[in-house]
Parts: C-alpha cells; structure tokens; sequence
C-alpha cells in the first residue's frame, strides 16, 4: 500500500482524538497531521509549499477542515488552498457543526469537495468520520 497523509485542522481536542482514532483504524499506512488553528494551517502549507521547491508530488490525500478555528477562519484556510495551483487538487472535506446552508453554499463556492455538519451524538460521529476515511 501507498503511504498516505491526511492534514486534519480542528481545534477541538476531542474530536481531534475521535477523528483520528477511527482514520488510522487498522490502517498502518496514513499519517494524520494534525493542526490546531488556522493559522498554523497557513503556515503548514506555506512550508511544505517550500519544501517542494515546485514540484508536486504531495502524499496528502485528504484536507479535513474544521471552519471554527482561531487565529485565521476555515473559510480563508479553504480559499487558500483552492487557490493555490500546487494545493488546488488535494480534497478538502468540511467538517463543522454549522447547519447554516448560507454556509454550506460558500463552502462549495469556494471549491470544498464535500461538508458533513459535526453530530452531535458519539455514534454519529463515528460514522461520519468513517465516510471521510473511505475519500481518503
């Protein structure tokens, strides 16, 4: 199997824990960063964009982005990377307890793969996150 990394951005500690728990669940080949805030996103990013030196050849199969962050919002995280030529292919799923569908609209106008609003029940959660997995 191919080494795979997964970039989570989510400030919240406990479902940092559970997203990540279910996503290298009997799996031994992804890696999962996690980033806390927005803006050390930004500057995850802005690094590995560096390291690359133009060449793209990213292991990273999947962005799961939280849209409630400190420092700098998911939303200008988003815009970032779907702007970005060498980040633009990489998907990025949303994941965030907003219902809103003003929200959800501006989400994929700004170029998000998909959006699962959070559950509010462990079971839930669970499977969600276990859809997300199956993308990556």
């Amino acid at each position: 199997m191919e080494e795979k990394k997964i970039v989570l951005v989510e400030d919240d500690p406990d479902h940092a824990d559970l997203i990540t728990e279910v996503l290298v669940e009997g799996d031994t080949e992804t890696e999962i960063i996690l980033v806390q805030d927005g803006m050390a996103a930004v500057d995850y990013f802005q690094e590995l964009g560096i390291e690359w030196n133009g060449r793209i050849d990213c292991k990273i199969k999947l962005v799961i982005l939280d849209l409630n962050l400190p420092k700098v919002c998911g939303m200008e995280v988003l815009k970032l990377l779907k702007k970005n030529s060498k980040y633009n292919k990489i998907p990025v799923v949303v994941l965030s307890t907003s219902s809103d569908q003003r929200t959800i609209d501006e989400v994929y106008k700004n170029g998000a793969n998909g959006y699962f609003v959070k559950p509010s029940s462990y079971e839930e959660f669970v499977e969600k996150v276990k859809i997300l997995k199956k993308c990556s």
